[in-house]
């Protein structure tokens, strides 16, 4: 009896000692990610304020050497260099400066490293001539932290569209 005794509390206190690990390492988690995520909020508000201050060089300095854009129209650029030759080019296609307005994004890790930002964005861009393009969209960013970094891997914007009713809903 005294045996048994001392078998069932020792299963109750390794019982024990695992959750208490276990919400220990749940704990650390929780505060590792709150903290990437605060970092991911002052990225992403760096990045913006870089873009709308005409600071290119620390906008770029947020984009990795192999980072994606995929745009509205479907066509692809991949390579820092390649957006930013893109980016060239689209300027000399607009009248003034784009106006963008953008939500605080949710964040969701994929793994501690890597994280997917979405925002809701309301652009206004005026192209030469006087077509204007832009309007609401939904901002995909996908990031990847490298040496201590926050790093844009991908981004895309995809338009929002209002999609047709049933009729008689």
């Amino acid at each position: 009896m005294k045996k048994n005794l001392s078998a069932a509390v020792m299963t109750i206190m390794m019982f024990g000692i695992a959750n208490l690990a276990f919400v220990g390492i749940a704990n650390l988690a929780f505060a590792q990610n709150q903290k990437s995520e605060e970092a991911l909020l002052k990225m992403w508000k760096d990045v913006w304020t870089a873009y709308q201050s005409n600071n290119e060089s620390a906008m770029w300095s947020f984009y990795s050497a192999t980072a994606t854009e995929v745009y509205p129209d479907g066509s692809i650029l991949v390579g820092k260099e390649a957006i930013k030759k893109g980016y060239e080019e689209f300027k000399t296609m607009i009248e003034g400066t784009p106006v963008w307005t953008s939500s605080t994004p949710t964040i969701t890790f994929i793994e501690p490293t890597v994280a997917m930002l979405i925002a809701d964005i309301d652009s206004d861009i005026k192209l030469k001539g006087g077509q204007q393009i832009g309007g609401k969209a939904k901002f995909i960013t996908l990031v990847h932290k490298v040496n201590g970094k926050w790093l844009i891997e991908m981004d895309t914007q995809v338009p929002v569209i209002s999609m047709p009713m049933e009729s008689g809903k």
